[in-house]
């Protein structure tokens, strides 16, 4: 008779906890989750780029004919890209030959300026970085001459791809102190700007380079006499992670701390407000990642979406807090200023935000980027978290569809 009653009991009691669990909502994210895949691109990659390849169409035979391919590239320690052949229905891969050779070294940043791709690699197990470039069809990689001497470790590397100018920013090797710089003519890094500090971002508009700093603000740069004429937008020491220019050329810059939202404007930049006085920011610390995003079924469906980080020790997935929010965006590409923010509850981006809550919203983002539709159909949306590989927005049919996981091979 007791083992007939402790059955009841237990029966009883495992009842119980199905009901409350189908009806938690914890429990119910959780029964979303995702098995993680083995990233193909591990650790915590670049950010990403598109450039054009000039490339055999038979490696094997030197006489076959040249082609010319636009592939997505990224890296992380070694330099990997995205793409198909040209007008085929051939489906897009990662790494297939197009005869690209490694620049060798660890890889730690890439550029795109007109017709060069640019790789920041470090040498060995040293802080020494060297730039090096490649052309559409170099079959080898080549080096840029160094920097000021008292300036000698390079930390970051953009440009606008459009332009065919590049800059950077470089430390000294017993300080903090930075050095902005620019590439001249005889493939040389040159003095911008002394004592400044490191380069976030940099974008072009109407023969002015504006580039944004972590800690020094913004500054411009006329097109016409890069050397001489740079000078601050604001007088302000203000720390900017990341810059992007919309569909409609407005400039806008994301701040670290609470990751307000500026407009760049020609000699000035200003907070961004919505028409009823709202400050319009990312909520948390903003990790400098933003893209442009558009909806592959409805092109009029267009979005600015930014990394955000929890805390400023924020890099485990123990955190719900990371990932990234978006901003609405007009069909003409302008900020639609009084739309709401759309938190991790809201996100368009995604099929299933629980899903996205459990994934990529545990992970700080430090890149993100949209394939267009020339490399992939698809536009699949590519995120470079900050610990745990390269990942994508994908429907995965061997593990639940939609949803953000490790890009795979």
């Amino acid at each position: 008779m007791k083992v007939y009653k402790l059955l009841y009991t237990v029966i009883f009691l495992l009842g119980i906890l199905a009901v409350s669990c189908g009806n938690d909502p914890i429990f119910f994210i959780i029964s979303t989750e995702t098995v993680p895949k083995p990233p193909l691109i591990p650790g915590g990659p670049t950010n990403m780029v598109i450039f054009e390849r000039e490339y055999l169409s038979d490696p094997a035979n030197p006489d076959s004919e040249v082609k010319t391919i636009s592939l997505l590239f990224v890296a992380s320690g070694r330099l990997h890209w995205y793409g198909k052949p040209p007008n085929t229905n051939e489906q897009p891969e990662w790494d297939r030959d197009y005869g690209i050779p490694q620049p060798g070294g660890k890889i730690i940043a890439l550029a795109v300026a007109g017709k060069r791709l640019y790789a920041l690699c470090l040498n060995g197990n040293t802080l020494n970085a060297t730039l090096h470039y490649i052309e559409r069809s170099d079959a080898q990689w080549k080096e840029v001459r160094g920097t000021a001497d008292s300036y000698p470790l390079i930390q970051s590397i953009y440009a606008d791809p459009d332009k065919p100018q590049l800059f950077a920013s470089a430390r000294k090797s017993n300080g903090t102190a930075y050095a902005l710089l620019y590439l001249d003519d005889t493939n040389t890094l040159r003095m911008l700007k002394p004592d400044s500090s490191m380069l976030t971002g940099v974008v072009y508009r109407k023969d002015t380079y504006y580039l944004c700093t972590q800690g020094d603000g913004i500054f411009q740069i006329a097109d016409k006499n890069i050397s001489t004429s740079i000078k601050q937008a604001v007088n302000n020491k203000q720390t900017f992670m990341g810059m992007i220019k919309l569909e409609d050329d407005t400039i806008i810059a994301v701040e670290r701390n609470g990751g307000a939202l500026y407009e760049v404007k020609d000699g000035s930049y200003s907070q961004i407000f919505s028409d009823r006085g709202n400050s319009i920011t990312v909520g948390r610390y903003a990790t400098g990642a933003l893209a442009l995003w558009e909806d592959r079924l409805d092109p009029g469906k267009k979005l600015l979406v930014a990394g955000i980080q929890g805390g400023l020790f924020s890099t485990s997935s123990s955190s719900f807090t990371n990932g990234y929010v978006e901003f609405e965006l007009t069909q003409e590409g302008s900020l639609n200023k009084n739309a709401p923010r759309h938190d991790s509850n809201s996100l368009q981006t995604v099929n299933d935000t629980d899903r996205y809550t459990t994934s990529l919203g545990k992970r700080p983002i430090n890149h993100l980027f949209q394939t267009p539709k020339k490399i992939d159909p698809d536009m699949i949306f590519f995120a470079s978290t900050q610990t745990t590989g390269l990942w994508s927005y994908r429907y995965r049919d061997d593990n639940g569809g939609w949803q953000w996981n490790a890009e795979e091979e």
